[in-house]
């Protein structure tokens, strides 16, 4: 790997793709600081020395021209209005939602989410749920989003690129919002982050049928809908109604996910929460059953650790894979319409 080809933090373009390097003499480059953050710089440096511990970065402001050329090519210099009229443009958006909490909805939208990174999408993640934001932890996404004019950056994780409120509140306070607050929130994570050069974006819904799940089918011209229910009759009845939900708004239900389906024990399979909800699920609303997760201790611990791209190469993970090419063989029931009143 060469120089010209580190790639800029939070922008997944590198140097020379971003014309912000300039070779001054055999070991000094010139590079334009977008982001006027030191760890920003710090990473770029570590970066470089690790390819030659003489080199040195010199780091230099951009002009307006150099900024707005930069804008373009990354697709950050549209109007707030531009951006939600061509938000759905080039990418499938995808809601995980449920009934009830604690069915482990964000684990099923992390294993998505690298299953299509594992398959070479570029991926989005939305951590929606507000309260009980946990995504950042199970993947191990600790670097923050990075400002850059008047928009940001989501939080770069391998190839994931991660949104969450667990960036912006401290670790011991709650987040006590109510309607118009959380509308908000969800706006910015949608518009006002830079989610253009990527294929799938993947929004962890909050269980239910609230403030949240309202306000992303006021937001989104269209998007897609999972529901992920556990196999037991009380998960499977409040899971129901967050899929009626999506039936009454621009969503269309592509199917059900059953998480935490069923033990493997040595030879033995045991259903510690019964059996058959997903599949009841499914006939009632009539989508299909893309798929049951068991109840693994391998996947459990590595949320835990927030090290849950290293499923990938258990063979568990093959599963998920399956899961994500069902997905892509359900084609959209509905199909955005822009109609615009002047």
């Amino acid at each position: 790997m060469s120089i010209e080809n580190i790639v800029y933090p939070g922008f997944n373009k590198s140097l020379i793709e971003l014309n912000c390097l300039k070779k001054i003499d055999d070991k000094t480059y010139e590079v334009l600081d977008f982001t006027d953050i030191e760890w920003v710089r710090s990473a770029l440096h570590e970066s470089a020395i690790s390819i030659d511990n003489l080199v040195k970065l010199k780091f230099r402001k951009p002009t307006d021209e150099e900024m707005t050329k930069v804008l373009k090519k990354i697709g950050a210099d549209k109007t707030p209005d531009q951006v939600k009229d061509s938000f759905n443009d080039g990418k499938r958006v995808i809601g995980i939602s449920s009934g009830k909490g604690g069915v482990g909805k964000s684990t099923v939208t992390s294993l998505l989410a690298l299953a299509y990174a594992e398959k070479g999408k570029k991926v989005g993640i939305v951590d929606a749920d507000i309260w009980g934001y946990s995504i950042p932890k199970i993947l191990g996404a600790k670097f923050p989003p990075i400002p850059f004019s008047n928009r940001i950056f989501p939080s770069k994780i391998n190839d994931l690129n991660v949104m969450s409120m667990e960036y912006f509140v401290k670790q011991d306070e709650a987040v006590i919002w109510r309607g118009p607050m959380l509308h908000k929130a969800i706006e910015q994570f949608l518009f006002e982050v830079i989610w253009e050069d990527i294929d799938i974006l993947l929004i962890d819904m909050p269980p239910g049928t609230g403030d949240v799940s309202i306000s992303l089918s006021q937001l989104l011209t269209f998007f897609e809908t999972i529901i992920v229910t556990t196999p037991q009759s009380n998960a499977t009845l409040v899971a129901e109604r967050a899929g009626i939900m999506s039936k009454k708004v621009n969503s269309s239900i592509i199917g059900v996910i059953e998480n935490m389906s069923y033990m493997k024990i040595e030879d033995s399979i045991i259903h510690p929460f019964g059996e058959g909800g997903g599949a009841t699920l499914s006939e009632k609303l009539d989508v299909p059953l893309l798929g049951q997760i068991p109840l693994d201790k391998l996947i459990a611990s590595y949320c835990e650790m927030g090290r849950l791209q290293d499923i990938t190469s258990h063979k568990i993970f093959k599963d998920i894979l399956e899961f994500s090419d069902k997905i892509d063989k359900i084609a959209p029931k509905k199909k955005p319409i822009n109609l615009k009143i002047n």
